[in-house]
């Protein structure tokens, strides 16, 4: 389980450079809170993480944040991704990430903000199958939406990485209020080979009132992966 106050001290960090605001760093320590409807899932979650959209990847205080004690890195076109001891990992994208980057007008957020928070199960066992699988019954028992994405045949690829399978939930305020979708991540990370960078975007919320308008795009796949000897964080 991620240490919640080592997590808000490096996030903290992030919003004095005003890479994400206050409000949204707090949004990382209310995931803590034992009345959170996923408490069960942060208890065993390998890592949090937090998903920053930039306009430009490059204009990154880069040398700064690695003084932070940046344990872990990745880095691809329009994606950094920096792994911290406490279990919290930062990841900042420009481009498009979500379904709603692909419709003009859906997204009325200015950059940079939060897209989304993340929540990492690592291991799969039969205790945290059952935890993961409990996520969409306890998120229409609080209100919350929910989409399912990739499966045992059909793994959710990010950048550089596929992961076996993915459940996100959607808060009740609505996709314009002050909290933001979460990923639940289940399953090891695995190393994509190759040079093919596409990647599976984001669910939009399906109460976003643009959710129809979602372009249907089919993306051509490298089928290779070779898995990662350590977990990143």
């Amino acid at each position: 389980m991620p240490d919640q106050a080592a997590a808000a001290a490096t996030l903290k960090f992030f919003a004095e450079r005003r890479l994400i605001t206050a409000d949204e760093a707090g949004l990382v320590s209310e995931l803590f809170d034992p009345r959170f409807p996923f408490a069960a899932a942060i208890g065993i979650a390998d890592s949090v993480h937090v998903q920053v959209k930039v306009a430009d990847i490059a204009a990154l205080p880069h040398e700064d944040i690695l003084s932070q004690g940046v344990t872990a890195q990745r880095d691809a076109t329009n994606f950094r991704k920096y792994g911290f001891p406490d279990g919290l990992a930062v990841i900042f994208t420009s481009g498009a990430i979500a379904e709603e980057d692909l419709i003009p007008g859906a997204v009325t957020r200015s950059l940079p903000y939060v897209d989304h928070l993340g929540i990492d199960l690592r291991e799969d066992s039969a205790d945290s199958r059952a935890v993961y699988d409990d996520i969409a019954a306890r998120a229409v028992a609080a209100g919350w939406r929910h989409v399912r994405q990739g499966g045992p045949q059909t793994p959710v690829r990010g950048c550089q990485c596929e992961v076996p399978e993915k459940s996100w939930v959607y808060p009740p305020n609505g996709p314009d209020g002050r909290n933001r979708p979460i990923e639940f991540a289940f399953g090891e990370l695995e190393l994509i080979a190759g040079a093919d960078n596409s990647c599976d975007y984001r669910p939009i919320d399906p109460a976003h009132p643009l959710a129809r308008l979602v372009p249907k795009i089919s993306q051509t796949r490298a089928p290779q992966v070779v898995t990662l000897e350590a977990r990143p964080r």
